[in-house]
């Protein structure tokens, strides 16, 4: 059996896995499936996971939530609900990898917020992670800069449908903060889930699915299950090993992609286009690995004995965005 160290790691690069392959297989749905229907498909077999699954953390009977985390509760399932529907649609129009670089913006508007909306302590060093992942944003989109700034074509739209998913998704990590407070993160998610399925359902399609190949009906499983097998890891390695380190270990989800990205292309050159990078793009996606990997570190730097807190209350304080 192994040690927590060691199962800590393998849960974390789990969900790290999981969480890189999504785009590559949503993106062999969108031709034939709107990226609502998609997304909706998920969270229903996602509020069946979360509601079969104990909630073995949360005291007996639960405390009824204010006013105040009820409009956080609705805040957050919007959030989520925006967050998935968003990245999934820029997947359309981006590749995989490039609309993994655009949602690690995601948890430096988290700390931003945090620091602004919060008042959270500030580091030094988050400052020089944030700086460092603006810079890899930069570099990594150095030659399609011209087509984002002049605000047309079908790459400035995914860019600006991946930043507003990273950002809704930060929205929701600041509710999903405060309301950790007072309830868990299964609770949280036995609203949330529903509620986005029941509210996506009317604009959805789901007789779509008989369109699909055989191909493309492996994707939409894996698209499916893929909510419960990461959320699922990242859960339990939150449990058991430091939330800082669980957090930097998934900022390698973006290399997961890339090689994936590879792999798939050098399998199947037809179903997974490869998107060639430049020198510049790939110290880029380096960069923002790195400043990623900077924000995820801050808390542990800024308390070296957080560990032993983290014994005492170990809920998650990263949602399962995508």
């Amino acid at each position: 059996m192994l040690n927590p160290n060691a199962a800590g790691l393998c849960l974390a690069l789990l969900t790290a896995l999981f969480w890189g392959a999504l785009p590559l297989a949503v993106k062999q749905l969108l031709p034939v499936m709107d990226s609502v229907t998609i997304v909706c498909l998920r969270f229903c077999v996602a509020a069946v996971w979360i509601w079969i699954l104990p909630d073995r953390s949360a005291p007996r009977p639960a405390a009824p939530l204010s006013r105040r985390d009820m409009g956080l509760l609705v805040l957050a399932t919007l959030g989520l609900g925006a967050n998935f529907v968003l990245f999934n649609t820029s997947v359309g129009y981006l590749s995989a990898s490039a609309c993994q670089i655009l949602a690690q913006a995601g948890p430096m508007l988290l700390l931003m917020g945090g620091i602004f909306i919060l008042r959270e302590p500030f580091l030094p060093v988050q400052g020089v992670s944030v700086a460092t992942l603006v810079a890899g944003l930069l570099l990594f989109f150095n030659v399609r800069l011209a087509d984002l700034f002049s605000g047309g074509g079908d790459f400035a739209f995914g860019m600006m449908l991946g930043l507003t998913a990273a950002l809704v998704w930060s929205i929701y990590g600041l509710a999903q903060k405060v309301l950790l407070r007072v309830t868990t993160p299964t609770r949280i998610l036995r609203v949330i889930y529903p509620c986005c399925a029941l509210g996506l359902l009317p604009a959805s399609s789901p007789s779509a699915v008989l369109n699909l190949d055989f191909f493309q009906l492996c994707c939409l499983a894996f698209a499916c299950v893929n909510t419960i097998v990461a959320y699922g890891s990242f859960t339990r390695a939150m449990n058991i090993w430091h939330s800082a380190k669980v957090s930097a270990v998934l900022t390698t989800t973006t290399l997961f992609t890339l090689a994936l990205e590879y792999l798939g292309h050098a399998a199947f050159p037809a179903v997974f286009p490869l998107e060639r990078l430049s020198l510049l793009s790939s110290l880029g996606a380096l960069a923002v690995v790195l400043g990623a990997l900077g924000i995820a570190l801050g808390p542990m730097l800024h308390s070296p004995h957080l560990h032993l807190h983290e014994r005492k209350r170990r809920n998650p304080e990263r949602g399962p965005g995508r």
